[in-house]
């Protein structure tokens, strides 16, 4: 492989892995009554759905 190609490979995989793993930090850092369809609105509470 050229220099060109071994560079341009190093680059992606950083780019894909590290956007794996800053996408992983902020979903484990989210809570999840903040995130999905319904989010916080009004009657899409644990009691309510049950």
């Amino acid at each position: 492989m050229t220099p060109i190609a071994i560079a341009m490979m190093a680059l992606f995989i950083v780019v894909i892995w590290g956007g794996l793993v800053i996408s992983s930090i902020l979903l484990a850092r989210t809570s999840d009554d903040q995130t999905g369809e319904l989010g916080t609105t009004p009657g899409t509470d644990d009691a309510s759905l049950s």
